[in-house]
């Protein structure tokens, strides 16, 4: 059994270290760093080159897409997920869901410009007997990207100089940093590969999350709903706690085509 997460302690000093890092010019540094080394990166054990980026986030799902609705008490917002990309991921985060792990869990910590980071049952982020510590290895695709609205996998980091995070039962919830047009600039100059350059543009994310992460999914419907939660009121910025309870009151699986006679004209699948 993998070891146990990492303790709220950790995860605050990550958070002030997140605070300071995302400056825009350690920003744009961070994303010329992601892209001098992106032909260098191995991804599911092959060599990763500018050929094999493919931006898939956006298309419109096959009717038999998994989807996950978040119904929270802030309002409800929906994520397809990608098992051909991530399957290891997928069936664990699945499996979860369908046995109603999920359902009554908590948002305990907002980055903003970042993150915000759910799946905990405690409010404060704290483990306790009814937390899944299972950690998986990292999954990586070149068809998944840390995009405003990203499913991104979180759990304890392993490795002592260089630290990589495992996949765990915790979610984050990926933000945008904001794209100035300096930044853009920026990152124009860059170099490396224009589609996934012209896709952060437009879209929005963090890019220096990539290939860091098990990105999992994408929220395909109720943007309105996610941005205020990624905007929610924190109450001090040590912790990144929220202010007021932000709680996902139940979460299940449907699939695409099941509910795509519902998505709001604002959907991610039709910009």
């Amino acid at each position: 059994m993998a070891n146990e997460t990492k303790k709220p302690v950790s995860r605050s000093m990550a958070a002030r270290r997140f605070k300071v890092f995302f400056q825009f010019s350690m920003i744009g540094l961070a994303f010329v760093m992601v892209f001098a080394i992106f032909y260098r990166c191995t991804v599911q054990k092959n060599k990763l080159d500018a050929k094999d980026v493919e931006i898939i986030q956006f298309d419109t799902p096959a009717d038999d897409a998994p989807v996950c609705v978040f119904e929270t008490n802030m309002g409800t917002y929906k994520a397809v997920l990608y098992p051909d990309e991530v399957p290891d991921y997928v069936d664990y985060f699945t499996t979860l869901v369908n046995d109603g792990y999920y359902d009554n869990t908590y948002v305990f910590a907002v980055q903003d410009g970042v993150y915000f980071m759910g799946g905990s049952k405690t409010e404060d982020g704290t483990d306790n007997d009814d937390t899944d510590k299972k950690n998986y290895e990292r999954e990586l695709s070149p068809k998944l990207w840390p995009f405003k609205g990203a499913l991104v996998a979180f759990g304890e980091e392993r490795g002592l100089v260089a630290k990589e995070t495992l996949a765990g039962s915790r979610i984050m919830f990926v933000d945008t940093v904001e794209f100035t047009d300096e930044f853009k600039e920026e990152l124009d100059n860059a170099g490396g590969n224009k589609q996934l350059v012209e896709a952060f543009k437009e879209h929005g994310g963090v890019p220096n999350f990539s290939q860091q992460y098990t990105v999992f999914g994408q929220v395909i419907d109720g943007m309105d709903v996610y941005d205020k939660i990624c905007s929610a009121e924190v109450s001090d910025d040590k912790n990144k706690r929220p202010m007021n309870t932000i709680q996902f009151t139940k979460v299940y699986m449907t699939t695409y085509g099941k509910i795509k006679g519902e998505l709001s004209t604002d959907s991610v699948s039709q910009s």
